[in-house]
């Protein structure tokens, strides 16, 4: 939800706050119809064009790799809109991480974001940094609030053409990969007079993903595939902004511990349909013990890069609480512990992280725990981001 509505206390995105005033006191530098800056944008182009001859994207000139300003709304003391048992700043600050990190294993991009973990910023802190570190475009990532549904996302209303192409490639993108999860509403291409817009001196988007305080909404975003197709529509839209071509292809894998030559453990594993919460006709147990017997997911990588690696799993209160997950990384083996007594019969991520391309056994669910409770192995699902 955004942090002001249009000018003059009309209801915008989430409304209720005044708007900030568009005009300063002397002595700030002259400004264009969208607030910017006029005589420090022209000085730098010109600057650039002398220091080094630039490269030519989507009708843009850069000296060097694309500054991108990615801005999670909200934050630390400031939780933004509320619902369903979400917090619009952390569901803004998981999107803009994955944005960053999509963007970073596709593209050569310099990336600066107004923050990376739950601390306060301003709006003007926020637009203040941008603007000093000269970035090429801003994108500004919120969660809307008042009881409508959908996507809808917001330039500056007299807004120059760079920054409606920016607009233009942005929303498309955005609302097809949500789509690709679930169902979702276009609201449309709209303009306000937000600060994050207003106060930017470079082509700016402020993006409202869906209603936090919509019980159809919430679900979507509470599904951590939903929040990656987020992301990716907002990097695609990026990308074909600046003409950075397409990204690799999207891609998706499954392994259940009952696919065909993808799945091996040791006797000591067994097999049950006890629980309704199973993936697939079955799934494995095992009792905890202090030595090495890992149950292994093999899975197919097509191409290095960052994949979101999630689990399945039964859950029981005499399940494991602590159950060791190893995932073997580009970098080197990594364990995550999950308590399996609960949140059981759903995909639970496990992390992004950087895999090497192959055929391989990637995921180790191991019995080598302390904790009390079976150790459950059911099923793998991979998916680039």
């Amino acid at each position: 939800m955004s942090n002001e509505p249009l000018e003059g206390g009309q209801a915008g995105a989430g409304g209720g706050h005044a708007a900030l005033p568009s005009t300063a006191a002397g002595g700030r530098p002259r400004r264009d119809a969208r607030g910017h800056e006029v005589q420090r944008r022209t000085i730098l182009a010109a600057t650039a064009g002398l220091m080094v001859a630039p490269w030519v994207a989507a009708g843009r000139a850069f000296a060097a790799p694309p500054k991108i300003y990615i801005d999670p709304g909200h934050g630390g003391t400031d939780a933004g809109a509320v619902g369903n048992g979400l917090q619009e700043k952390a569901l803004t600050l998981a999107i803009s991480l994955q944005l960053r990190d999509i963007l970073r294993a596709n593209w050569t991009v310099d990336i600066r974001m107004s923050r990376t973990s739950d601390i306060t910023r301003s709006l003007d802190y926020r637009t203040s940094d941008a603007n000093a570190w000269g970035a090429d475009l801003l994108v500004s990532v919120h969660i809307n609030a008042g009881g409508g549904t959908g996507f809808e996302s917001y330039r500056y209303p007299t807004a120059d053409a760079a920054t409606v192409r920016l607009h233009q490639n942005l929303h498309p993108r955005i609302l097809a990969a949500m789509r690709s999860v679930g169902s979702v509403t276009d609201r449309g291409l709209k303009t306000a007079n937000f600060h994050m817009l207003r106060e930017s001196n470079m082509p700016a988007v402020l993006t409202e993903n869906l209603f936090i305080d919509t019980f159809a909404d919430a679900n979507l975003l509470k599904n951590s595939a939903f929040i990656t197709a987020t992301a990716r529509g907002h990097a695609q839209g990026i990308a074909a902004y600046l003409g950075l071509g397409d990204p690799p292809p999207s891609y998706t894998t499954t392994v259940d511990n009952a696919t065909a030559g993808r799945f091996t453990a040791s006797a000591n594993w067994g097999t049950s349909t006890f629980s309704s919460q199973r993936h697939g006709v079955d799934y494995r147990y095992a009792n905890p013990v202090l030595a090495s017997d890992p149950a292994w997911f093999k899975v197919n990588i097509p191409a290095a890069g960052n994949y979101r690696v999630e689990v399945w799993h039964a859950s029981d209160p005499g399940y494991n609480a602590s159950a060791p997950h190893i995932v073997v990384t580009a970098s080197g083996n990594q364990t995550v512990n999950v308590d399996q007594r609960s949140g059981g019969g759903a995909w639970r991520s496990l992390g992004t992280f950087n895999l090497a391309a192959g055929d391989y056994n990637l995921v180790g669910v191991s019995r080598w725990t302390s904790a009390a409770g079976y150790v459950i192995a059911d099923a793998v699902r991979v998916s680039r981001v």
